[in-house]
């Protein structure tokens, strides 16, 4: 008779270290440098945030930002060299990292220029603030329109990005000078980016209603991008912050409060978490506002986080996109080659956001002779937090498998080697997969139509 086995993993508290959530990487403090230094250069005492960390006085992460310039792509009008960005890629994946993408069409600085092709036929730059070319008199909005779907038709669903930056205009493409753009140009930039992009998520700076506006009218999965994290009066004092003012608004003035259901939420540190420290800011009040908006990953630039911040920082982590933990995994402790296995099991995500690619959810069966990996027909994005997850399926098993005793392990697949599966909220990690017991799988009789009990 076959038997039902039920496991009850083991939940671990441990940091983990997942795709596209989290701290964004600091390579500049991974190794073992001689002297660790905070953002104003004052030398730091060296400490890590596990034993086996591979980066000090900062978390490890699978997550990079890697921003290039419009004009080291598009080096000659309408032909496009993406070695750079490629290259970006392949070093975040030297790293076992995913990337945050942004293609910028031009910054403050001479070196930061729009590509010189455009530069050659508009020499002259416009009184507006933090344009380089003239939005009303020059080809601008098409020009970047075709650049972004370029960028769409070679990089959407590239296994390496996790989610790509929406810019518009502005330098670093951050939104500064939208107000000078008409309607119809801003629609044409945030159509390219929506059409083109159809499986890699897309972040949106909280800056341009219009751009916004169009997002939400086309239900598009948009999340958003903010820049200044942590400001608690740096600007002027009690009087207004970012913190307590600008985000907190304008995430309910774009009507973007929802929007990590479907997208990532994304932040990045005005200056730096030192100096957040140094000004005595409350950390907790900013975790707290962070976790409310459901962050997936924050930048803080590759500084150092200080020291005495590093417990709320590790809880901050734990909290940080999704957590997947395993309360029960129910199977089948027998079954036919060729026959079905079925298994029933209860998730939860305890993270604050959902995990946004469809990543596949694999049983994996291993044997004295070879092993199969089975894949689910489960979406994960689904798994909001804050929700039990019931998960029924049966798996039917190869006709040419092996009869024998087989150990089955439960696993979330990345498909890339250097960043591995996805780590879950239990104890038992092992080559990206968990083990949940033995398997028996027998070579069944056919008998009037069905098999018979093993």
């Amino acid at each position: 008779m076959n038997k039902r086995v039920t496991v009850y993993p083991m939940i671990s508290d441990e940091m983990l270290n997942n795709p596209g959530i989290g701290f964004t990487t600091a390579p500049g403090l991974m190794g073992d440098p001689e002297r660790i230094v905070d953002n104003r250069g004052e030398a730091q005492r060296k400490y890590k945030f596990a034993e086996d960390s591979r980066t000090y006085n900062h978390p490890d992460s699978k997550v990079y930002f890697c921003s290039v310039r419009w004009r080291d792509i598009e080096t000659v009008k309408g032909s496009y060299d993406w070695s750079v960005l490629e290259e970006k890629l392949d070093y975040a994946k030297s790293l076992g990292c995913t990337a945050v993408v942004r293609c910028s069409p031009y910054a403050l600085s001479d070196e930061d220029d729009i590509p010189s092709w455009f530069r050659a036929e508009y020499p002259e730059e416009p009184e507006f603030p933090f344009w380089r070319v003239d939005p009303l008199a020059t080809p601008y909005a098409a020009y970047w329109s075709d650049f972004i779907k370029a960028f769409a038709a070679r990089f959407d669903g590239h296994p390496l990005i996790s989610s790509i930056d929406l810019t518009i205009v502005g330098a670093w493409g951050e939104g500064g000078g939208t107000e000078f753009l008409t309607p119809d140009a801003i629609k044409q930039i945030t159509d390219a980016y929506l059409d083109g992009f159809k499986i890699t998520p897309l972040q949106a700076l909280l800056h341009d209603p219009l751009s916004i506006r169009i997002m939400n009218e086309r239900k598009a999965k948009v999340g958003f991008r903010v820049d200044c994290l942590g400001d608690m009066g740096g600007f002027h004092g009690d009087q207004w912050s970012h913190m307590t003012d600008f985000y907190p608004q304008n995430i309910q003035n774009f009507q973007m409060g929802d929007a990590w259901e479907k997208a990532p939420i994304l932040f990045e540190a005005c200056w730096h978490m030192n100096d957040w420290y140094l000004q005595g800011w409350d950390i907790d009040y900013i975790i707290q506002e962070t976790l409310k908006w459901h962050i997936s990953s924050f930048n803080n630039k590759g500084t150092v986080v200080p020291e005495p911040w590093k417990e709320k920082v590790k809880a901050w982590i734990n909290k940080m996109g999704y957590r997947f933990e395993l309360r029960k995994f129910t199977y089948d402790s027998k079954a036919d080659v060729g026959g079905e296995l079925n298994i029933d099991a209860l998730w939860a995500n305890v993270g604050v956001a959902p995990i946004y690619h469809h990543y596949p959810l694999a049983v994996r069966l291993t044997g004295q002779c070879r092993s199969y990996t089975l894949h689910s027909s489960e979406d994960i994005r689904e798994w909001l937090p804050d929700e039990d997850i019931a998960w029924t399926e049966s798996f039917s098993l190869p006709d040419d498998m092996p009869a024998g005793e087989y150990a089955l392990e439960i696993g979330i697949e990345t498909g890339v080697k250097e960043i591995g599966n996805i780590q879950l909220a239990i104890t038992g990690y092992q080559d990206g997969f968990y083990p949940m017991g033995k398997l028996f799988v027998e070579r069944g009789r056919q008998a009037n139509g069905k098999a018979d009990e093993l």
